[in-house]
């Protein structure tokens, strides 16, 4: 189990890359930068906890489970929302509203 994991933490790794590749604008340095940032930053925490949450649920250890969940899927909800508003996805103002007022 925990070799499909890994793998599957690959794949995840290497198709988040492939989607924020072309979104990251490229006229902003320090944007792209802070978003690549924020990318592998989310991307450690969550395999952290991941591992963290299967290696004390492989053992019994409810209580560091439950904990590890809120934990590291608190951070990692958290970053992810603030990568989705940075990369524009969160917060956008459509162009059908906008003609509509004018």
């Amino acid at each position: 189990m925990s070799t499909f994991l890994i793998f599957l933490a690959g794949i995840l790794f290497l198709a988040g890359i492939l989607f924020i590749k072309p979104r990251a604008k490229k006229e902003k340095n320090w944007q792209t930068a802070l978003v690549w940032a924020l990318y592998v930053i989310w991307f450690l925490i969550t395999c952290m906890g991941i591992s963290f949450v299967y290696i004390n649920a492989s053992v019994g250890h409810v209580k560091a489970t439950s904990t590890a969940i809120f934990l590291f899927g608190g951070i990692s909800v958290v970053l992810a929302v603030v990568l989705a508003r940075i990369l524009g996805f969160i917060g956008i103002k459509s162009k059908a509203k906008e003609s509509i007022q004018a």
